[in-house]
């Protein structure tokens, strides 16, 4: 569906543009070139422009900023490679289990989340980190925009984009 698709771009962007402390989740599809394996990652979107900012070799300065954002911008479908081993590890691209995501769809009943998100337009709930990212993913893929305060952190709430 390419709302859907267009949806999660949007989303994608503005939580690796998102620089407050209220993190925005994002999935992105990442590439260990050192081993081949590629795998969906629900990560936090400053973990991503770190990581990129570490792979690219660029400086936080204003035109480091530029170059990660034109980089980012020319990824619609969220794929990037990396070999740095550091930037592998600031996206948890070890410790990440896209796998356990049907478990957590089930668990937290996912469609009556949805639901609770179209009627009322919010939803908080207080988890374990390694779920709030399953949750935070599922929800991503149905075109959902969530985040964690990091000041406060444990609760994923659902965040309206516009």
């Amino acid at each position: 569906d390419n709302d859907l698709q267009t949806e999660k771009y949007l989303n994608f962007l503005a939580a690796v543009q998102n620089v407050s402390t209220f993190s925005y989740f994002t999935v992105i599809k990442a590439k260990n070139l050192n081993t081949g394996e590629i795998k969906e990652i629900c990560t936090k979107g400053n973990f991503v422009s770190g990581a990129l900012h570490i792979e690219l070799k660029k400086g936080y300065s204003s035109l480091g900023q530029k170059d990660v954002l034109e980089f980012v911008k020319k990824h619609k479908d969220r794929y990037f490679e990396f070999k740095n081993q550091k930037a592998l590890e600031n996206i948890s691209f070890y410790d990440y289990n896209p796998t356990s995501l049907n478990k957590i769809e089930k668990k937290y009943n996912i469609e009556i989340i949805v639901g609770e998100i179209k009627e009322t337009k919010h939803f908080s709930y207080r988890l374990p980190d390694n779920e709030m990212k399953l949750l935070a993913h599922a929800l991503f893929e149905r075109g959902f925009m969530t985040g964690e305060n990091d000041c406060f952190g444990g609760s994923l709430e659902y965040v309206k984009r516009k």
